[in-house]
């Protein structure tokens, strides 16, 4: 072969390996599954236990993946949209149960946690950067947090109100995102700035041995969030235990439970529920076993 012919096949061949970015190649392993970092969504559709989602790589290749229930109310502006993507395990409502409210079986499964925008000439996963100081919630200096717990070390969910909240004026909003990373929120609901009894429902609910205490915020598509506190005689003999974390429900069915990973911040309970004219509205919920 002539050194021209070689230098002109040598010069197809890297302008054709050059065509795909390297990002393209990129994958994680969650739960002892290989993941796209990766993809495009072309579809999105609430299921029974989770967000479900049709993304396509950088070559082209079509591939599902399920969701936080949050990226389904994201649908707008994430649609075909190139996103880094973050992964999680979570327990969920098994298939088996097929929706029904009654059923205790659970699953785990991997789940994308968070969707980013990865411009194709940058880098598709950011590097992460030790955070100085724990981000204890998406409340400004200027609100109440009303309730904020991590529910992973990626996802930090917080209900915030104005000063002023009560039944006729201030606001309160349900917040979720990524801690630490001054990246934009992943959901705010409701999106306007609702005094309480408009933006949520909830109750306190006293018991034998403890009690508990819900708010539940609508989102789009018949999925609502509830964060939730209790403290009742749940352990194994008996024993003092606490629970914290929010519900993921879809037609009034619970599909999904995020425990909080640690104890959270809450003023949810009469007092709070009083000032700011949060009611049941008829409506009830039970706390994940």
């Amino acid at each position: 072969m002539s050194p021209l012919l070689f230098r002109s096949n040598l010069a197809g061949l890297l302008l054709l390996l050059t065509a795909f970015p390297a990002a393209a190649q990129e994958t994680v392993t969650v739960g002892g599954e290989k993941k796209r970092g990766v993809g495009t969504p072309t579809a999105f559709r609430n299921g029974d236990t989770a967000c479900y989602v049709t993304l396509k790589d950088d070559r082209g290749a079509t591939f599902d993946e399920l969701a936080d229930f949050d990226l389904c109310a994201r649908e707008k502006s994430l649609k075909g949209k190139r996103l880094a993507l973050t992964y999680k395990t979570a327990r969920v409502m098994a298939a088996s149960c097929q929706g029904n409210p009654d059923c205790k079986k659970s699953e785990t499964v991997v789940l994308i946690a968070s969707a980013k925008p990865a411009p194709l000439n940058g880098p598709a996963l950011a590097a992460p950067t030790p955070a100085r100081t724990a981000q204890a919630s998406f409340c400004t200096p200027t609100e109440v947090i009303v309730f904020s717990c991590r529910t992973s070390p990626i996802k930090l969910v917080s209900v915030c109100a104005s000063r002023d909240a009560s039944a006729s004026k201030g606001y309160l909003q349900y917040r979720t995102g990524k801690p630490d990373s001054g990246e934009p929120l992943d959901l705010t609901l409701p999106a306007a700035q609702l005094p309480p009894p408009q933006a949520a429902s909830g109750e306190s609910v006293p018991f034998s041995g403890g009690g508990a205490a819900w708010l539940r915020v609508a989102a789009k598509n018949n999925v609502a969030f509830v964060v939730y506190t209790g403290i009742g005689k749940w352990g194994p003999r008996g024993e003092i235990q606490e629970k914290a974390g929010v519900a993921v429900e879809r037609d009034g069915k619970s599909v999904a439970n995020l425990n909080c990973t640690g104890k959270p911040i809450s003023l949810l309970g009469p007092d709070w529920f009083d000032k700011a004219g949060i009611t049941a509205k008829g409506q009830d919920f039970d706390l994940p076993d």
